[in-house]
This record gives structure tokens, C-alpha cells and sequence, in this order.
């Protein structure tokens, strides 16, 4: 209870030190009050009041008695109050707050009438007005200085170059006075100018004045002629001629004297005919001193035409397109088509094992033909050959589309070994007596280092303990000359010593170089009788 009577008196204690507010202290008022923060309504004890506008004043009351958290609420009401009438510069009081509230009677002045005042000639005037004691309210409306009502009368006129001066008095007053008159100055015209010629003088543009003898005249005297000389001329035929003569460059002066045209002097010319190309003309006449003539030109007949089919040339004959022949001369549209030539095609037949290859030349047109460039035989590419088991050897050409299998005898080589023994072979086909079949080396290769080497168709076999070496050409052997070079797969003698066998059974440890997977062999046929060169791969020891 004691903290809301502090709360109380507290916000009396605002409430008093707001402008305008009156406070009731003779009784409480009191109001129904609904609090916006918790909902509760409630009685609630009127503090005091305050304008707000024209129409409403705010109301302050106590805070809510039921959460105390809307302390010193107000809220706006109308003011009410006040018996008075309004007037023009005050408005009702409020019984509430004791504030001016509604509308001023702008019909209720406090008036004071004025008398009218006639304007004069140098002052202002009014009618009659009123206005209110209590504000700036009036009727009044000045009337203007009426000005003199002059009349005159000049005593002087003024010139176009002088002044002049004149007696004024006013029929209202006593206003007298003697004014200046301003000088009229020249009431000028305008006159245009006028060029001078060679005969008449002139003028430039100048004025005048309509009331004196005022003007800006200056004459410009003539010009007189400004002579030109003309050369004579013959008349003509057709055309007048003159002497020589004098112009004038400013004006139509002249001298010239006119001399009368000639007439034509008439020549007489035959006809002649007109023809397919040419034009033709009647007889006419000419003049020997001019062009004129009477000739009038006949036009050319044109070509009475004829019309011959074409032929188309070929090969071996000329030919012609359509064309035209005149029946009166030798005008033609011919032109001759050239022979066209024979337009060969020509079709390789390439050469094969047993025939001849040529090229066979057709005409496209014709059907005209003829056979060039021959080409010889192949001849056959053959395979491995094989031992027929007859002391012959046969093999398969290779060649695409040929199936022929050639053969032929085999031609065999004796050489001594170690310990005595012989080996006798075909260095071609590979077979072996005493040994085993001696296979053939595809990758082997060969070319002449000196010396020739008929046919580089290299044959190495191989039975892994003898190697062979020879040339051939459709199965026979070929001799080499000079010395060669022989590379062979380096696989080959891979952990062994290649030696060479002589035919009388002498070894000879041969060298060879190794090179990108190959080995390479220095074969010396130079002082060989023999197409073919034997060779021992004999194992290296295995080292311990």
C-alpha cells in the first residue's frame, strides 16, 4: 500500500509540472479504464487534464491497480463546456481544462465606422468602411489619384531639329505649367539606290524627310563604255557574218554591222544501191563550202537467209554446228568443229611370273586401240624349297594367283668335318646326309660390301650344330663376287662360336659383330670357287 501511495503522488507530482494541465482538488473524478497490458478493468482516479487540439484534451489517470505497469496513462476527450458565445477572435472555453476549444464567429466583430474620402488630382480617396476593435478585420478600399485633366495649348511648335514649348492647366484645380515640346526629329524615307550606266548617272540609297528639306542624296556620275573588240567573221551558206566591231561590258553599245548568209553552192552525187551489209542511198546534193546535203541513206537488205544442219566432228573428221548461208552473197555462219582426236584410256596389264605385262590404249569415242609399254616376265618368286627325297628339290611361287610349283635338281657339297667325317648337303633345299635336315633362316639377310652379288636372295640354314650359307635364284645357286655382308638374328648364336669349315676340313673361328638384335658377317668370296660357305656352331664351356 505505501509503494502505490508513493507511485500516486509521484506521477501528481508529473502530472502538475505538464503546461496547460488543471488539476481538480475538490473532489476525485473518477473513470472506467480497461488496462492494455494485463486485460483487468477497472476504476481509476482522474489526475488531471490537458489541451490536445481544437476539439479534444487528454485525460491523465492512476496506473492499473492489478500489475502497476501502465503508470501515468492518458487518454483524449471532448472537450465540453462553456455557455459563452464565440467571437471574432475567441473561441469556447473547455470546463474540464480551461482551454479556447472550437470555432471563431468571424460575424461578431467589435465595429467602428469610418467616413468616406474623395480622391483629388495629386491624392487617394476611400468609401466609407468599418473595422473591428478586437482584430484586423476592415472593408476599406482605396480609390487612386485621379491626375491632372490637362489642357494645352502650344505656344511654340516644335521642328524636326528644334524644340517647342506649351501652356497646360488642369480643369479639376489651380495646376498650371509652360513644358518643353520634345524635337520631332526627321520623319525619314526610304529611297532605293539607282546604279549608274554607261550613259546615265545614278545613286546609292538615301533618305529624306517627309516634313523639311532633310536628305543623304549623293549623285554618282556615268560610268561611260567600257569597249570590248570583236573579231570579223565570214557569213556562210545558212549564217550571216559581221566585220570587226566594238561592245560594251556594261550595256547592249555596239557596232557590229550584219553581212548577209551566201547560199549553198550545190554539188550533184549518183544513187547507189543498197546491198545485205551496206547501205544504199538515192541522188542527192551537196554544198562545196559546207555540210549541207540532201542525202538520205537507204538501209542495209539483210541477209536472205538459208539454213544448213550441223555435223558433229569425231575422232579422225572435222564437223560443224548448225549454221547459215545468205542467197545474195557469200555471208556464212560456218565455223569448222577440229577433229576431236582419239581419246585414249589406257588399262595396265601388269606382268605376271610367265607373261609379259603391257598397257592397252582405247579410245573412249571409237573404240580405237593400240598396245605400248610392255613390261617383261617376273618370273617366279619361290618359297623355301624342299627335297623331294630324289635327289631333287621343289618349291611354291609366292606371287598372289600363281599356283605353280617349280623343281629342279639338287646340286650337293661335300665338306670334311672334325674327326674325319664328311657332310655332304644341298646349301638350296637343306637336305643333309649324316645329319639332320637343315632348316631355312627367314630373317637373314644379305648385300655386297665389294665386288657383285647377282642376287641378294640370301639362303641360310641351320640345324643348330651346322650353319649354311648361299645365293639362289629359282632354286640355282648364284657365285658371289668380292666380299659380302650377312646379318642374322643375334639369338642364333647365343652362348656358342661360330667357325668356319673349309672344304678340306680346315676351322676357322669366325668374327662377327653384334648390332640392334643382329649379328653381321664379313663373307670373302674373292677367292672362293665355291657358291656356298659351311659354318660350325660349336657351344662355348660353361664356365666353372
Amino acid at each position: 500500500m505505501k509503494k502505490w501511495l508513493i507511485r500516486c503522488l509521484t506521477v501528481l507530482a508529473m502530472v502538475c509540472l505538464i503546461p496547460g494541465t488543471v488539476l481538480n482538488v475538490k473532489a476525485a473524478e473518477t473513470v472506467q479504464r480497461r488496462c492494455a497490458r494485463c486485460g483487468s478493468t477497472e476504476t481509476r482516479e482522474i489526475l488531471g487534464y490537458r489541451k490536445y487540439d481544437s476539439n479534444s484534451h487528454r485525460v491523465y489517470v492512476t496506473e492499473c491497480q492489478n500489475c502497476h505497469n501502465d503508470g501515468n496513462v492518458s487518454y483524449l476527450q471532448v472537450h465540453t463546456g462553456g455557455t459563452e458565445t464565440p467571437t471574432c477572435t475567441k473561441g469556447k472555453t473547455c470546463e474540464k481544462c480551461g482551454a479556447e476549444y472550437g470555432e471563431k464567429d468571424p460575424n461578431n466583430h467589435d465595429l467602428v465606422h469610418h467616413d468616406a474620402k474623395a480622391p483629388s488630382c495629386t491624392e487617394i480617396g476611400w468609401d466609407a468602411y468599418d473595422t473591428c476593435s478586437r482584430c484586423n478585420y476592415t472593408t476599406y478600399a482605396e480609390l487612386p489619384a485621379l491626375k491632372h485633366d490637362l489642357r494645352q495649348r502650344v505656344i511654340k511648335a516644335p521642328t524636326c531639329t528644334q524644340m517647342g514649348w506649351a501652356y497646360e492647366t488642369c480643369s479639376r484645380c489651380d495646376y498650371s505649367a509652360t513644358p518643353l515640346l520634345p524635337v520631332l526629329n526627321h520623319d525619314l524615307k526610304q529611297h532605293a539606290a539607282k546604279a549608274p550606266t554607261c550613259t546615265e548617272k545614278g545613286w546609292d540609297t538615301y533618305d529624306t524627310c517627309s516634313r523639311c528639306d532633310y536628305t543623304t542624296y549623293a549623285e554618282l556620275p556615268a560610268l561611260k563604255h567600257t569597249l570590248e573588240q570583236h573579231e570579223a567573221q565570214a557569213p556562210t551558206c545558212t549564217e550571216i557574218g559581221w566585220d570587226a566591231y566594238e561592245t560594251c561590258s556594261r550595256c547592249d553599245y555596239t557596232t557590229r554591222k550584219e553581212l548577209p548568209a551566201l547560199n549553198h553552192a550545190l554539188e550533184q552525187h549518183e544513187a547507189q544501191a543498197p546491198t545485205c551489209t551496206e547501205i544504199g542511198w538515192d541522188a542527192y546534193e551537196t554544198c562545196s563550202r559546207c555540210d549541207y546535203t540532201t542525202y538520205t541513206e537507204l538501209p542495209a537488205l539483210n541477209h536472205d537467209l538459208e539454213q544448213h544442219a550441223a555435223k558433229a566432228p569425231t575422232c579422225t573428221e572435222i564437223g560443224w554446228d548448225a549454221y547459215e548461208t545468205c542467197s545474195r552473197c557469200d555471208y556464212t555462219t560456218y565455223a569448222e568443229l577440229p577433229i576431236l582426236g582419239h581419246d585414249y584410256q589406257a588399262v595396265t596389264v601388269d606382268p605376271t611370273c610367265e607373261a609379259d605385262g603391257y598397257t592397252i590404249f582405247t579410245c573412249s569415242r571409237c573404240k580405237d586401240s593400240y598396245t605400248a609399254d610392255p613390261t617383261d616376265q617376273l618370273g617366279h618368286q619361290f618359297g623355301a624349297w624342299s627335297p623331294n627325297g630324289t635327289g631333287s628339290q621343289s618349291a611354291s611361287c609366292l606371287r598372289q594367283g600363281c599356283a605353280h610349283t617349280g623343281s629342279t635338281d639338287c646340286r650337293k657339297f661335300t665338306f670334311r668335318t672334325a674327326e674325319g667325317e664328311t657332310l655332304t648337303f644341298c646349301p638350296v633345299c637343306g637336305q643333309a646326309e649324316n645329319a639332320a635336315q637343315l632348316e631355312k633362316i627367314e630373317a637373314a639377310t644379305a648385300w655386297a660390301n665389294s665386288g657383285s652379288l647377282s642376287a641378294e636372295d640370301v639362303t641360310a640354314r641351320t640345324n643348330g650344330e651346322y650353319l649354311s650359307v648361299a645365293f639362289e635364284t629359282a632354286g640355282s645357286l648364284t657365285q658371289p663376287t668380292g666380299r659380302v655382308r650377312l646379318a642374322l638374328p643375334a639369338g642364333l648364336l647365343e652362348g656358342k662360336t661360330l667357325v668356319r669349315i673349309a672344304p678340306d676340313g680346315t676351322q676357322t673361328e669366325m668374327p662377327f659383330e653384334t648390332e640392334r638384335g643382329t649379328i653381321i658377317l664379313t663373307l670373302d668370296f674373292a677367292n672362293s670357287a665355291l657358291p656356298v660357305m659351311l659354318f660350325r656352331l660349336v657351344p662355348q664351356p660353361t664356365a666353372l
